[in-house]
């Protein structure tokens, strides 16, 4: 079969372009994501055809839609000739189908080898606490709940994160379920209250899968996305439920969360 498209880079005016009609309709969210979170190395380049003396796009429309709301008049294109109408809405069948988001995982090491100062810090802290950021958590010592990892570091800094990490290893060592985002986060937010000796020691004694259940509880029509405030408060409070076992009410050990206890 003979080639006809050809390819080439070029700045277009963001007026030149348009959807085509076999394009999904702009939503308008996914357009103010990008807007609101906009970034150009982030961008990519938009995929245009060039038919009939006009740019449809074919890969971008949301792109280009946050480029028009954030005024800007020109952008670059990968602009497409030769191809019929049919043959663009057939690209952009095939294109959507082999498109695949990047992987936390993938962003994250993407971040390491760009020398990007968050994922240096937080890669320090898992390392030097024996752990390492990995795909699979089979082994005590991968973490996958990278998302996690940069919520503490983000919300809390460095220090909560290595001493959240340095606390499930002598509580929990060696049960895999410790590092799981919710624990992660869980403890951050303990740490990050309280300042206690003994946490490890205390609640090492207690089954996580105890822990699990009692949070499950709590969670079941709630929104357990790691970001939430709710979520890390939650399994702090059952932390320290737990902590507080056999220590009398009027103990300066006794510990107290606002609202609560």
């Amino acid at each position: 079969m003979t080639k006809t498209m050809e390819q080439r880079i070029e700045t277009l005016s963001l007026d030149q372009v348009t959807a085509a009609e076999y394009q999904r309709a702009t939503n308008t969210k996914q357009v103010m994501r990008i807007v609101n979170n906009f970034n150009e190395a982030k961008l990519g380049i938009p995929v245009v055809s060039e038919r009939d003396g006009k740019y449809y796009i074919v890969d971008g429309t949301h792109r280009v839609a946050a480029l028009r709301r954030l005024n800007y008049e020109n952008a670059m294109f990968i602009v497409l000739e030769g191809m019929t109408y049919e043959q663009e809405a057939d690209y952009f069948r095939r294109q959507n189908e082999n498109t695949r988001q990047l992987t936390m995982y993938t962003r994250f090491k993407a971040g390491l080898e760009s020398g990007d100062e968050a994922c240096l810090k937080i890669n320090a802290v898992v390392e030097k606490n024996g752990f390492t950021i990995g795909t699979t958590a089979r082994q005590f010592n991968t973490i996958t709940a990278i998302f996690a990892l940069m919520t503490i570091f983000d919300s809390y800094g460095e220090d909560v994160l290595d001493q959240t990490l340095k606390t499930i290893c002598t509580a929990w060592d060696g049960n895999p379920q410790a590092k799981n985002r919710e624990f992660l986060v869980g403890v951050s937010e303990f740490v990050h209250r309280f300042k206690v000796t003994d946490f490890a020691v205390r609640i090492g004694k207690v089954s996580l899968s105890a822990i699990w259940q009692e949070y499950l509880q709590w969670a079941q029509y709630q929104n357990r996305a790691t970001a939430n405030r709710e979520m890390r408060t939650a399994l702090c409070r059952i932390f320290v439920k737990h902590y507080n076992k056999g220590i009398p009410s009027n103990s300066k050990r006794y510990l107290k969360m606002e609202g609560w206890l």
